[in-house]
């Protein structure tokens, strides 16, 4: 058992029942149950299917695809692709045909605070008690955006996408970011919530494992303990979820002796480390994959069954083989029609069209139609 990981969840449940409320605390642990643990998903969605699906309870939403970095891994740095935000009263739309709606992510290929009516729709979710959630690289944040955030408490999770130890090494990597201002956002979010007595938003930090940036990452560890102390819940790092043309040269396997610094420093500093599905040493049969009970919304209002298509520069290919789209058809008729032919056809262990990018699970030679 892994005595930080189960320090830090229990941690979490005490001040999101303390400033939070129960409901928010239960959507947080129902997609800690439900999405998050492998085991009770394999025997909830796996063994038992289909008696366990239920309508969603947690989705994606791309709240625009407007972005002004180039960061080198990214699908949209190569994009011709006319930039379009999602609407207030769309957004709305969507969120109002998920009854039961407990978590939402409102990351997508841009920068969400791009969007002017971001805030708006972040509280809309808030009056909902929705547990909202975001990736973002801090860039955009300043005082006064950070000081709403934290004292409003518009978002419950934020994190911080940051893909270098250094100034050298991160500004390479995300072209148009300013490091320093980065790091500084980060602390000066980290003194707000101590300011205001606020638990919330919730920091962790994700950094994109490439050739440009290995070396770097058990440093990275130091970095984010130096910044926030213990004002953290852990780090992810991931691979690169795709090697299209452009970016083929950075994907690079993370050394076994790096790996294991890394999971010293963590430990040394008390942080919880999570390796995404990608980074896993093996990955899981494709007919253990339930990702489909968190589907992904473009800003233009296509579904798709998740999120692991994205960054593999097919936008066009995603939206040929799209699901629908909630804009012109309601998502109750979309979940019972394509994305239950879908779900079947990954429960009998083929893989249907709209997968066969998957960095997550082992892609089968059997293909649906």
């Amino acid at each position: 058992m892994d005595i930080i990981k189960v320090k830090t969840r229990l941690r979490r449940i005490r001040y999101m029942l303390r400033e939070r409320g129960l409901k928010y605390t239960w959507n947080y642990l129902f997609l800690a149950a439900t999405y998050n643990n492998d085991f009770i998903r394999d025997i909830l969605l796996t063994k038992f299917y289909p008696h366990f699906v239920f309508y969603p309870r947690y989705i994606e939403v791309e709240i625009t695809t407007r972005c002004n970095l180039k960061c080198a891994m990214c699908e949209h740095t190569y994009w011709n692709e006319k930039a379009i935000d999602m609407t207030f009263e769309q957004f709305k739309r969507v969120v109002d045909q998920f009854p039961k709606l407990s978590w939402i992510g409102t990351t997508g290929i841009g920068s969400s605070f791009l969007n002017k009516d971001y805030l708006k729709m972040l509280e809309y979710a808030k009056s909902k008690s929705i547990y909202i959630e975001l990736f973002d690289p801090f860039h955009m944040l300043n005082e006064n955006l950070i000081n709403i955030i934290v004292k409003d408490a518009l978002i419950d999770r934020l994190i911080c996408s940051i893909d270098g130890a250094t100034k050298e090494t991160y500004e390479k990597i995300r072209v148009g970011a300013k490091f320093d201002r980065v790091i500084d956002n980060i602390r000066n979010m980290v003194e707000t919530k101590r300011k205001y007595k606020i638990s919330f938003p919730e920091l962790s930090f994700h950094y994109i494992i490439s050739r440009d940036n290995y070396f770097e990452v058990p440093q990275f560890v130091e970095l984010v303990h130096h910044i926030t102390g213990k004002d953290n819940i852990g780090i992810m790092f991931s691979h690169l979820l795709h090697s299209f043309d452009e970016i083929k040269h950075m994907v690079f396997e993370i050394p076994k002796d790096i790996r294991e610094e890394t999971i010293r420093k963590a430990k040394k500093y008390g942080i919880k480390l999570t390796w995404g599905k990608n980074a896993r040493e093996k990955k899981q049969p494709i007919h253990k994959c339930t990702e489909w009970t968190m589907p992904f919304i473009f800003a233009d209002g296509t579904v798709i069954p998740c999120c692991a298509g994205n960054e593999a520069n097919r936008r066009d290919y995603q939206i040929k083989y799209r699901m629908g789209n909630i804009f012109e058809e309601p998502f109750e008729k979309i979940w019972n029609g394509k994305i239950k032919k879908l779900r079947d056809a990954i429960h009998e262990g083929k893989c249907p069209p709209p997968c066969v990018d998957c960095p997550g699970y082992e892609i089968p030679k059997t293909q649906a139609i």
